[in-house]
């Protein structure tokens, strides 16, 4: 699925956050405990969400922060985000951040 991987480096992203997946130990697990390609193991484990009352505002506030530590502007991290959240799996239903 094309929602699924970057269309730079083939790496898997996460449909909640949007954390590149570079391993399988970034993964989350389906409901038998199988790795799963659509959600990174800090949003879903056992076929569920960790956070299921999350709102996409919340996500882009969490997310912001993490880009923030790793050394990124917080206005261009939220534009990022604003401009991508919108488009994963888990909030292509969700009309605004």
């Amino acid at each position: 699925m094309e929602t699924t991987t970057s269309h730079h480096s083939g790496t898997l992203i996460c449909q909640s956050c949007g954390m590149p997946m570079a391993g399988a130990e970034l993964q989350g697990t389906d409901r038998e405990g199988k790795k799963t390609d659509e959600y990174c193991v800090y949003c879903y484990e056992s076929g569920e969400f960790k956070q299921p009352e999350t709102t996409m505002e919340v996500m882009a506030d969490l997310c912001a922060g993490f880009m923030v530590e790793e050394g990124m502007d917080e206005a261009e991290a939220r534009r990022i985000l604003a401009d991508s959240l919108p488009r994963l799996k888990r909030w292509s239903t969700v009309t605004e951040i």
